[in-house]
């Protein structure tokens, strides 16, 4: 089945769910292929933990007759990129080149989804190369505070769980066990493949459907369980100098009628060099090397989150600091400062508009998630139309959670200085 998203827009659904779209953009002599799977760390159990992430590792070790260098020599040879990622909730694959390589491209991403060997050998060596991914990002102290927030906020859950999974979990995967939970993982339905750049639909249809059209339709995976938002405590110390502290706030959920105002609400307070926490925390008081706020949407909810890299001794008044600028904010963001928000906003939409790769990124999000394409006018009338009112509303909200949760690691000294 066809239709019509935005002018010049194809959108294709093939019987076994798996939609298509087709986007053009006339004069381009690239393309930008993202292929984004509604399925990731969410849909695991606790014994499963990580295997969204190694599988995705697994499936660049053979697919569709291709041992590894093949399927890296493939693309690279042809002067394309290829490359993967696991979230929470998405796991995405994407390829970027020239219109030449398009056919290779889309037969090489559908043989990593549905046709991958998955050999018992090429597991247990990959399984070491994850743990080695797994200590990396446990000596890399600024990246593990995010897995302690995260353990935090989604306690006994998916959620909390790192994307990595643990050396135990890893074990687990074996190869049978790992093909069933790559059958479901990557049900046809839950994809949403977008093609963005010099391509037209009627190239990319013939290209595509001999290698869709055979792929029978997968049970996949249902709803995983609705997040709960828990503001709990983790603590980590070692020898090292700088205290990495997180802090996070239940927050607001993809299909959120303030989504947006809450995204400039977090522009404002801790979005760059000219944001409130920026320029009080570092420029005028030197108690931070680097700080921002961010907020993370899911389909059921989400959080916002602040972090900052700071002297061990500092983090009682940065910390009292930050909920001070928080709350300040909250009760009298000025015209300014929403303007100077809606202008990184609106710059930032643009380029990701003219960019091959981030079109394509972004349309499969929502066409995933919403089930359409928003128009840049669309996007940047509800840009424009947020006021003041809309960043105290949703300011308040932040400002008024008295339990949040909160991950430090850093040295010794934290001990006496967390509770």
């Amino acid at each position: 089945m066809r239709e019509t998203l935005l002018p010049d827009q194809t959108l294709i659904r093939f019987d076994n769910g798996l939609r298509l779209l087709v986007d053009p953009m006339p004069g381009v002599k690239t393309f930008a292929l993202n292929a984004l799977v509604h399925g990731g760390t969410r849909f695991e159990t606790e014994v499963q933990s990580g295997w969204a992430h190694l599988l995705e590792h697994m499936v660049f070790k053979g697919a569709g007759g291709r041992d590894a260098r093949s399927l890296a020599e493939a693309i690279e040879h042809k002067g394309g990129t290829i490359n993967a990622s696991t979230g929470y909730e998405h796991t995405r694959f994407e390829v970027r080149g020239l219109k030449a390589l398009l056919p290779l491209a889309l037969e090489i991403v559908t043989d990593l989804m549905f046709r991958a060997t998955l050999e018992p050998e090429e597991l247990k060596r990959e399984k070491k190369v994850v743990e080695q991914e797994i200590n990396e990002a446990f000596d890399t102290p600024d990246d593990h505070v995010f897995d302690l927030l995260q353990e935090a906020m989604f306690e006994g859950q998916a959620l909390g769980r790192p994307i990595l999974g643990t050396r135990q979990s890893l074990k687990a995967a074996e190869p049978g066990l790992l093909r069933d939970f790559a059958g479901r993982l990557y049900a046809p339905h839950r994809i949403v493949i977008c093609v963005s750049g010099g391509v037209t639909a009627e190239d990319v249809l013939a290209i595509a459907r001999p290698l869709i059209d055979g792929v029978a339709p997968r049970e996949g995976f249902g709803e995983p369980e609705r997040l709960r938002f828990t503001p709990g405590r983790r603590l980590q110390r070692r020898r090292i100098e700088q205290a990495n502290m997180a802090l996070g706030f239940d927050a607001l959920s993809r299909y959120d009628a303030d989504i947006i105002p809450l995204r400039l609400f977090s522009e404002i307070l801790g979005g760059g060099m000219a944001s409130r926490l920026f320029q009080e925390a570092r420029e005028e008081r030197g108690l931070a090397y680097t700080i921002d706020s961010w907020c993370t949407p899911y389909r059921d909810g989400g959080v916002f989150g602040i972090y900052a890299g700071c002297a061990a001794n500092d983090v009682p008044q940065l910390s009292e600091l930050i909920l001070r600028v928080l709350n300040d904010l909250a009760a009298n963001p000025s015209q300014r400062e929403l303007e100077r928000a809606r202008a990184q906003f609106q710059t930032t939409l643009f380029l990701n508009h003219e960019n091959a790769a981030s079109r394509a990124a972004t349309f499969a999000s929502q066409v995933s998630t919403f089930g359409k394409v928003f128009t840049l006018d669309e996007v940047e009338a509800e840009i424009a139309g947020v006021g003041r009112d809309d960043l105290h509303r949703v300011g308040q909200t932040l400002a008024a959670q008295t339990q949040r949760a909160r991950a430090l690691l850093g040295p010794p000294s934290l001990a006496r200085l967390a509770a």
